[in-house]
């Protein structure tokens, strides 16, 4: 029988106005949320009255994929464009991948 291997860890970076076109992209890869090779972050996820910033940082260092959005609205984020994106070109010992999604 063969061992069911974990998820890959994925984390959406994007600005709130790109909402729309996250949950798209989501649409797209539910197909492998359902075969269990990926599982889905994404800020939203916070639960409410949690510390937000120390949320995010968490999941940015534990994920093996940072997939990011990237719009005008990404980059005239001071959050997206300063946090994500440096913390994404960081290096990783787990291996982290990148991935930048434009539109």
């Amino acid at each position: 029988m063969a061992e069911a291997s974990t998820p890959i860890e994925v984390f959406c970076s994007y600005a709130h106005e790109d909402e729309a076109w996250q949950q798209k992209l989501e649409a797209h890869l539910t197909i492998l949320k359902r075969q269990d090779l990926i599982s889905l972050w994404r800020d939203r996820l916070i639960i409410p009255g949690t510390d937000w910033a120390h949320a995010i940082d968490t999941h940015l260092e534990t994920v093996s994929v940072i997939l990011l959005l990237v719009s005008a609205d990404f980059f005239a984020s001071d959050y997206c464009y300063g946090i994500d994106r440096r913390s994404s070109y960081r290096p990783s010992s787990a291996g982290c991948k990148h991935i930048a999604a434009g539109y």
